[in-house]
């Protein structure tokens, strides 16, 4: 039965039949409610009922679905907006957080990552890892990656292993590399590059698919219980921030997907996850092999519902830009030889095998790459995916991609690629990070403006624990390019800037888009799902440098409230 709220005495043509409205549960008003559709409206009031946007528009038309149980919510000029999409981001690495804090603001230096790994040990037990994270070599006092002749004389007893920020690349002091079974003789994996002496011995820095090879399968495992523990605290903080759907960007064996179907299991999550397989281990891939029986299963993009389904496959290609392997066309600027031009993590052979098996077997995928070279590289995977399978669009996605050049902007435009990039590192790069291994071709670093003038959609997430998964933050790099605060918000390229509709599209209906859901969200329309956020004040309005100073007042995720900040007053001003 329909509850019956309020009833308008419209007449419809020839007959006198009264048309009614279905009660709302919460109704907002006197807000800027910035719909994101087609037309990019912004209107002043919206109702909710039973999980769905009942109606857009006029306060004068929304009140009609008042009723004597609705709550009604006086914005007082704030923003109201479609639920924030992170459309990459790590929450399978939620247990990290216990790991030593090795960035930037914490560690500046060598000196204190082995001040801290020395706090560590001596209250660690002998044999037992210490693992840390975040370190940038390029932001480090000493301008270089710490290795086992730091570590080692002050965890003697204890393996050590200290991913740097982008998790691309690691460190190990000798007892690490021991027991992740790197010996001084072991040559380097294909793809997998690790830092020596003159006598040719493993230091301790290693990249990417040292990670598949040697890291990952030696490392202590999380149990579901931690997975779950992780997850819960990941979804609370997203919903913080505006977030209410996340696309999980690796997952990798049975206990993440496990820990995710007990959250599903235990009642309505606050978070909607969209998961991207990550079958490819470098040079392993073999699609008749292990990590090719995804294929078998029979599962496709988007099987599941609309709080837990499958995405994309990912696949790297390429080396990361934080440790310098990134793979470019042009030695990087600052190698002291003069020849390092990154490296690949699959041939184009492999990537185009992946290629065609994900457009027989139905499947989106994500081509992880970040060079001007890499691009190119993933670029000619999926044409030719689609050269020797002819599908529907299954909208395929270039991850990160944060170097181009002009001739990958057109081919992307071309073919129609979708750009799922990560804004907030420009600000963890900082401007060393960018003009020192990238020189002059730093002016076509984070390209938004052109690639979207080209038609390109892009999608936004935060890489987290990459990055920082606030989108007010991302939103703020779209549309200032800039440096971070601590370098007094040095522009890079202000051109490729976006405006401020433009930017907030990026993180809301282009996400839905980018995951097949923009006809049941990513927008304020009527009949979506009821994901939405309030602001603390009207994006629009504010100064465009303090966008990332707003706030989340509310998260709503298919119409329950799941998130309110404390101690303020919400229906107060905005000011």
């Amino acid at each position: 039965m329909i509850a019956i709220g309020t009833v308008i005495e419209d007449s419809m043509a020839n007959s006198n039949v009264s048309i009614p409205i279905p009660t709302a549960d919460v109704v907002f008003i006197n807000g800027n409610v910035i719909t994101v559709n087609r037309q990019n409206e912004v209107t002043e009031a919206l109702a909710i009922r039973r999980g769905r946007i009942l109606r857009v528009g006029a306060r004068s038309f929304v009140e009609k679905t008042v009723g004597q149980q609705t709550k009604v919510i006086d914005l007082r000029g704030r923003a109201l907006v479609p639920g924030f999409f992170d459309n990459h981001i790590h929450m399978t690495n939620s247990p990290q957080r216990y790991w030593l804090d090795c960035s930037y603001s914490t560690c500046p230096s060598i000196t204190d990552i082995v001040e801290a790994v020395a706090a560590r040990a001596r209250a660690a037990k002998p044999g037992e890892w210490i693992l840390g994270r975040g370190f940038q070599p390029a932001r480090l006092a000493e301008r270089r990656n710490p290795n086992r002749f730091d570590l080692d004389p002050v965890s003697p007893n204890n393996p050590v292993g200290i991913s740097n920020r982008e998790s691309m690349g690691w460190t190990f002091n000798t007892p690490g590399l021991r027991r992740i079974g790197v010996q001084d003789d072991t040559p380097d994996p294909p793809g997998g590059p690790m830092e020596r002496d003159r006598e040719g011995r493993p230091l301790g820095p290693m990249w990417d698919n040292t990670r598949t090879v040697f890291i990952h399968p030696n490392l202590p495992k999380y149990s579901v219980d931690d997975l779950v523990e992780g997850y819960r605290w990941i979804a609370g903080e997203l919903n913080r921030c505006g977030v209410t759907t996340a696309f999980e960007a690796a997952i990798r064996n049975r206990a993440e997907t496990l820990a995710w179907q007990r959250l599903r299991r235990g009642g309505l999550p606050s978070l909607r996850v969209v998961m991207g397989p990550y079958p490819v281990h470098g040079d392993r891939w073999d699609p008749h092999g292990t990590a090719g029986k995804i294929f078998d299963t029979g599962f496709t993009t988007g099987f599941g519902d609309m709080w837990f389904k499958l995405g994309a496959l990912q696949i790297g290609i390429d080396g990361g830009v934080i440790g310098q392997s990134a793979a470019l066309f042009e030695p990087y600027s600052n190698d002291p030889s003069g020849a390092w031009r990154g490296s690949f993590r699959v041939s184009q052979e492999i990537a185009n095998d992946f290629m065609v098996e994900a457009q027989s077997n139905d499947w989106q995928t994500g081509l992880i790459c970040h060079g001007d070279r890499g691009i190119q590289r993933a670029l000619q995977a999926i044409a030719y995916g689609r050269e020797q399978v002819t599908t529907h669009d299954l909208r395929h996605r270039l991850e990160h991609a944060y170097l181009w050049n002009p001739e990958n902007m057109d081919r992307m435009a071309e073919l129609g690629v979708i750009w799922n990039t990560q804004p907030i590192l420009l600000e963890i790069m900082g401007r060393e990070g960018v003009y020192a291994p990238w020189g002059d071709r730093a002016r076509f670093a984070f390209p938004f403006r052109s690639l979207t003038n080209r038609g390109v959609i892009i999608s936004g997430g935060s890489d987290w624990g990459v990055g920082v998964y606030n989108p007010l933050i991302g939103i703020d790099i779209l549309v200032n390019h800039r440096f971070g605060p601590e370098e007094n918000g040095e522009v890079l390229n202000s051109h490729e800037a976006l405006t401020v509709l433009q930017a907030i599209r990026v993180y809301t209906y282009n996400g839905a888009y980018t995951s097949f859901e923009e006809q049941e969200k990513g927008s304020l329309e009527e009949g979506k799902l009821a994901d939405l956020a309030v602001l603390s004040d009207n994006i629009l309005a504010v100064p465009p440098t303090t966008i990332r100073d707003l706030k989340v007042d509310q998260t709503y995720v298919d119409g329950r409230m799941v998130y309110e900040r404390v101690n303020e007053k919400l229906t107060g001003s905005a000011a």
